[in-house]
């Protein structure tokens, strides 16, 4: 049996529910327990708004009040139409949670000692990770087999921000390609051994928020396909090679409006 304990952003998060939902239903899986990163916490505000900006009130806003609705009317495959096909429950992370009697953790920090604690007290095999800032290295060693992260991007060529206009203002989207890679985390942004990475192929029409929607359901099929894989045996990492990529940032507007120019004519030539 293997052991799995889930760490998360915030309780709403749609993604983590998904997960989580299916990693209860998964023969040969333990949930552990459950550890969710407090949204009150000043310097990580400050740190994420100094980052991400105006996008920071979006995803606030989308995350937090609109969650389901926020893909209310939209036609390509989400994670709401997932969550409909699969028949998650309503409600929150915590309240999933709750239903199955899982031991339930907030915490300022998901590196914080209080967090370390709570993995040391229940002992999982594996931390599956669906969001919550950078794990440390006080984390990161507790797991025997480490701490699973699903990476919108192909790697180990596109590492860290923004990789999917990244992919298409560099007109890599032949050559690379979309898609989502499960690795382990390791003290790198995104450099730590790869489990599956799985390509997806855009279609005429696709923008960056259609392609990042369909990217999001991926992700939760590849971190369950994963877990699957380790279960069985059947998946085994391997490492990646430091000069084989390299880390973005996040991209200017003005790149980025390359970069929808290079995706439209992409796909208008595929």
């Amino acid at each position: 049996m293997l052991k799995v304990l889930l760490f998360a952003p915030i309780s709403t998060s749609l993604y983590s529910r998904l997960v989580l939902h299916g990693l209860l239903r998964e023969q040969g899986v333990q949930v552990v327990g459950v550890a969710v990163r407090s949204p009150w916490n000043m310097q990580r505000i400050r740190s994420e708004w100094k980052r991400d900006g105006s996008r920071l009130a979006q995803k606030v806003i989308r995350k937090y009040l609109l969650r389901e609705n926020a893909f209310r009317g939209i036609a390509v495959e989400n994670l709401a139409s997932f969550a409909a096909s699969v028949q998650l429950p309503k409600g929150t992370l915590k309240e999933l949670a709750g239903s199955w009697n899982l031991p339930y953790l907030v915490c300022r920090d998901l590196s914080a000692d209080e967090c370390a604690q709570f993995v040391f007290q229940h002992a999982p095999d594996v931390i599956v990770f669906t969001g919550g800032g950078l794990i440390r290295q006080n984390i990161l060693q507790i797991p025997p087999l480490g701490v699973l992260n699903c990476h919108t991007g192909i790697l180990p060529a596109y590492r860290g921000m923004d990789v999917v206009e990244w992919t298409a203002l560099e007109c890599a989207i032949q050559k690379v390609g979309f898609g989502v890679s499960l690795h382990y985390m390791d003290k790198g942004v995104d450099t730590g051994p790869v489990l599956l990475v799985k390509r997806f192929d855009p279609v005429e029409g696709d923008t960056f928020s259609t392609i990042r929607m369909r990217l999001e359901v991926e992700m939760v099929r590849v971190m369950l396909a994963g877990v699957r894989g380790i279960v069985s045996g059947d998946l085994h990492a391997h490492a990646q090679t430091p000069l084989a990529g390299r880390q973005y940032f996040v991209m200017h507007p003005r790149l980025k409006a390359v970069a929808e120019e290079n995706l439209k004519k992409s796909l208008r030539n595929s």
